[in-house]
């Protein structure tokens, strides 16, 4: 199978908007409608599963924001993403400061 030329290729982005994770819910919400509405209607029937629906959102969000983070290094470069997050150490809890530094090192290997 052939790649993609760029004229191509921006064509076929040119057809799809943004999806964002609001996107994405309401296409789960849409799916309940026809399988399981339980869970957005009478929230989790049981601990594990609200810890199951609370890892998937968690990983989802992360995910998330790991693509817009990229996405942003790529553009500003990653020296620049890193020292506006070491700006934003110097203003948070202590609780986000052992993830920005495992995101320091992401972009230090990625530079």
């Amino acid at each position: 199978m052939g790649r993609l030329t760029t004229a191509e290729r921006e064509e076929a982005a040119a057809g799809f908007r943004p999806t964002t994770i609001a996107d994405y819910l309401f296409r789960l919400r849409i799916k309940a409608n026809y399988k399981d509405v339980t869970v957005f209607s009478d929230g989790p029937t049981s601990d594990s599963e609200a810890a199951a629906v609370g890892a998937d959102l968690v990983a989802l969000a992360s995910a998330t924001l790991l693509v817009h983070e990229l996405r942003i290094a790529a553009i500003i470069g990653s020296s620049d993403l890193v020292k506006s997050m070491d700006a934003v150490l110097l203003h948070t809890s202590g609780e986000a400061i052992g993830g920005m530094a495992h995101r320091r090192d992401l972009h230090a290997r990625l530079s």
